[in-house]
């Protein structure tokens, strides 16, 4: 049977309080550092095309959102490790917009994804745009053998083109007290390149893989809408928590015994991509700052919501952050609807701000014809 979000969450360890501190210091010699996270998945290049034409060439990789969230809002006293390949034609090493943490270098070309928009717009109850997804080139697969010989306090498995194998997955979740998942770390399959225009992405079902039988040692199973059918929420739900993220509907959390409903923060989409990984890092945050499950995925909603705003992985704004963390320092203090309400008022400062801020933003949002989340 699988337990209940709240017991779930109790196994993420929260910032440390004061009052605490010999338990933090046990919990630090059994898990390592107290609140040390690994993430494990690959940086990419993404190129976004439309008309054939080239409209956007960014960092890609659920490894470099996730890392972007959990850098701009983990709790000082937290930290995490990355790993990650690339190859040696990486284009992210440094500036202007480098991958913070650095990866394993190999000698396959770094994992590359072509994302082909279509011309039509987008329906308005859409949650992303018309787009066809290949990954044109794949970076070797991370080993159990790669990942760092000592305890951590949570893991996030985030792969993005098959890289992350089962028996990489397994070694987290002996290394990691808890682990969090991202679906398409499990689920994704690709075609044959047919006629060099890369392999083409598509789903597979969860239970046919070798993944399925880890899944009640894994914490929290993040899929979207889109990948939930393939996961089989009503199967998965009765070994983890499972959460499926709706687009500009929120999210929902599915559990044996029960379900939630976590209401949505408005977005003005620029670009989809890397959406669902800010939200799975926000949610992560929230764990490490002592909220509730619940709670823990509106602050996954509202990371998800900035991260569409922008081309690639987001840059957000000091001040942003700065309120953010003031709502997750306080949050004992002014509870939960309060702060359903301070982020709620932040996101629209946000929206207007990312809006008018970047003219080149702007232009991608014409060319693709995105019309939000």
């Amino acid at each position: 049977m699988a337990p209940s979000p709240a017991a779930v969450a109790a196994a993420m360890p929260p910032a440390a309080d004061p009052e605490r501190e010999e338990e933090a210091e046990q919990q630090q010699t059994k898990w390592g550092a107290a609140l040390e996270g690994l993430v494990v998945g690959s940086y990419c290049h993404d190129v976004l095309l439309r008309g054939g034409r080239v409209v956007g060439e960014t960092l890609g990789g659920a490894a470099a959102f996730v890392s972007n969230v959990l850098d701009a809002a983990s709790p000082p006293e937290a930290s995490f490790a990355v790993v990650s390949k690339v190859g040696p034609d990486f284009a992210y090493a440094s500036a202007p917009a480098p991958a913070r943490h650095p990866s394993l270098l190999c000698p396959a070309p770094t994992t590359s994804f072509h994302a082909r928009f279509s011309d039509a717009v987008a329906s308005p109850a859409a949650h992303a745009p018309d787009r066809q997804l290949r990954r044109v080139h794949a970076c070797d697969p991370i080993y159990p053998d790669d990942l760092p010989e000592r305890r951590f306090a949570y893991g996030l498995a985030v792969g993005v083109a098959g890289e992350v194998l089962p028996e990489t997955l397994e070694r987290m979740i002996r290394l990691c007290r808890a682990v969090l998942v991202d679906a398409q770390a499990l689920i994704r399959a690709f075609d044959a390149d047919g006629g060099g225009g890369g392999a083409a992405v598509r789903h597979m079902a969860l239970e046919g893989t070798p993944y399925a039988r880890l899944l009640q040692r894994v914490a929290f199973l993040k899929a979207s809408s889109e990948e939930a059918p393939y996961v089989g929420v009503e199967t998965a739900r009765r070994r983890c928590c499972v959460i499926v993220t709706e687009g500009r509907d929120g999210c929902r959390l599915y559990w044996e015994g029960g379900e939630a409903r976590v209401a949505p923060f408005p977005a003005v989409q620029v670009d989809p991509t890397g959406a669902g990984d800010s939200y799975l890092a926000g949610f992560a945050v929230g764990l490490l700052w002592g909220l509730s499950a619940t709670d823990a995925a509106l602050l996954g909603n509202f990371f998800g919501a900035a991260a569409v705003s922008q081309v690639g992985v987001p840059t957000f704004h000091p001040k942003m952050l700065q309120a953010v963390k003031q709502i997750l320092e306080d949050k004992e203090r002014r509870g939960l609807c309060a702060s359903c309400k301070l982020i709620r008022q932040l996101t629209t400062t946000v929206l207007i701000f990312a809006r008018h801020r970047c003219r080149l933003h702007r232009q991608v949002h014409a060319d693709l014809k995105f019309t939000g989340k």
